[in-house]
């Protein structure tokens, strides 16, 4: 890759990351759940895996980055930049109707290189962590006076992360996210009075955050034929062996035998161990060219974040005020409490993960994955949520007809779908929330710029319109891209 080309993806990588800082004050949601705990969460896969339900706890490539487990970066052979879009829409719709929300975002960026080959994997990036963007209103029928509840929220919380993989052997890699959490939510409560004789109320809350934590990764790659011990080669040298030593006891026998009877025995006991190991040579070689070709075979991957305290600030107004006649200007009467930048914590739940996947060549990928939160911990400076610990199921497929074909582009394309379920930590109005989601996507390879153009796209479902709630039905599009070079490898020869 030339100098020129270099020097632009390194300034489309920074304008990405100044970028993703703006949309941190954007709102990039309009769920009325994203009042709760801090936020939407936000889908933390790359849009490769998002094509396939969001599983891959348990993929490892060396082409392309996985932020769902850092022990994964152990396996680059090739520096790997990764970034996306996604856009979404969103129908809301409750027992008194329905409205439609659009939002637009820059995903993630990432960058991440093998730093020693065969044995140590890092990388960087920013996405997305959480987003606040709501507005309510409630109206207060059994006031004596007229009056409504506004409820209204922007913001969240953005994260770096650094991550590094390690490759403790061929089969096992163990990896660690060191990442910084920043961002503001600010949300604002108003009680506001259709008579002009009263006076309304607002509060005004921003919490800014800005706090390091941790996420470990394991990966585990099983022998493809150990799963068989019929096909284990291990198993196939065993037998070979043992027959080969009887045989060698079997001619020793008739050597030493003086009766025909006695040697017509031993004879035949030979012609089947020596049959026994032809026919085991044979099936052991046509094992190991299954091997060689990378036949089906089992990864493991898991992940662990343990409960952390993330450092924060809050600040508090609320006051009385009256709108100038005519306008939406607010004129205050009273300030009834002015607190700024009290400090706090926040505790973030210990949440884990596992996830198989298995894998044939490079044509098939099969992935499930697993994931629970403890979010009934959750605090916000010490004050407690209506929420409950949450889980997930993701599971999805990869087809590649022929990831070497020249002749038909259709073939070497990459075809991707999946599911995902899941219990959300939302539990209100004595009603659980759940979410739940279909996924297809493509991988669009173009091999004369070591490029993979990225498309997925979910429809799911989240919540209920019984006992006062709202159910969202969405559309998600996500479009990526990885490139591949060779940065930060050095060369075998000068």
């Amino acid at each position: 890759m030339s100098v020129i080309n270099k020097g632009l993806i390194i300034f489309l990588l920074i304008a990405a990351c100044l970028e993703l800082n703006q949309l941190q004050a954007q709102n990039l949601t309009s769920s009325p759940y994203s009042r709760f705990a801090l936020g939407d969460p936000n889908n933390q896969s790359f849009t490769r895996y998002t094509g396939m339900g969001g599983s891959g706890i348990a993929v490892a490539h060396p082409h392309f980055l996985n932020s769902l487990n850092p022990a994964t970066y152990g396996a680059l052979n090739f520096t790997a930049y990764q970034a996306g879009l996604r856009l979404s829409s969103v129908k809301m719709e409750n027992n008194s109707g329905s409205q439609v929300s659009n939002n637009a975002s820059l995903a993630y960026f990432a960058l991440g290189f093998p730093a020693l080959s065969r044995k140590w994997g890092m990388g960087f990036g920013l996405l997305p962590y959480s987003n606040v963007g709501y507005k309510i209103e409630q109206t207060l029928e059994n006031s004596e006076t007229p009056a409504s509840r506004f409820y209204e929220g922007s913001g969240g919380l953005n994260q770096f992360y650094f991550s590094n993989g390690f490759n403790l052997s061929p089969a096992l890699k163990l990896g660690v996210n060191t990442s910084y959490l920043f961002g503001v939510i600010e949300q604002d409560r108003s009680i506001e009075f259709n008579n002009f004789n009263y006076f309304n109320t607002r509060i005004v809350n921003s919490t800014s955050v800005g706090s390091f934590h941790f996420n470990f990764g394991l990966h585990y790659t099983f022998d493809s034929l150990g799963l068989s011990p019929s096909d284990s080669l291990l198993m196939f040298d065993k037998r070979i062996k043992l027959n080969a030593d009887s045989v060698s006891t079997l001619k020793k026998a008739i050597a030493a035998s003086t009766s025909e009877e006695e040697k017509n025995v031993f004879k035949s006991a030979l012609s089947s161990a020596e049959q026994a190991i032809s026919e085991d040579k044979k099936q052991r070689a046509l094992v190991r060219n299954r091997k060689a070709k990378g036949d089906w075979s089992l990864s493991a991957g898991l992940i662990f974040s343990p409960k952390l305290n993330l450092d924060a600030k809050e600040s508090v107004i609320a006051y009385n005020f009256k709108y100038a006649t005519g306008t939406e200007r607010e004129v205050i009467r009273d300030t009834i409490e002015n607190t700024e930048s009290v400090k706090g914590k926040i505790s973030l739940p210990l949440s884990a993960g596992v996830g198989l996947s298995m894998r044939k060549g490079n044509k098939w990928l099969i992935n499930i994955d697993y994931t629970l939160q403890n979010w009934q911990d959750f605090r916000y400076f010490d004050r407690t949520d209506s929420l409950s610990d949450s889980w997930k199921i993701a599971a999805g497929v990869q087809y590649t007809p022929n990831d070497r074909a020249i002749k038909s582009y259709w073939k070497a394309m990459q075809y991707r779908a999946g599911f995902n379920y899941s219990q959300t930590f939302l539990q209100l109005n004595e009603s659980r929330l759940n979410e739940y989601g279909i996924s297809l996507g493509l991988g669009l390879p173009v091999k004369r710029v070591g490029t993979t153009v990225h498309f997925a796209a979910e429809a799911g479902m989240r919540g209920t319109v019984d006992n006062n709630l709202v159910r969202e039905n969405y559309l998600r599009f996500s479009l990526g891209f990885t490139l591949n070079d060779r940065w930060f490898i050095k060369p075998r020869y000068d």
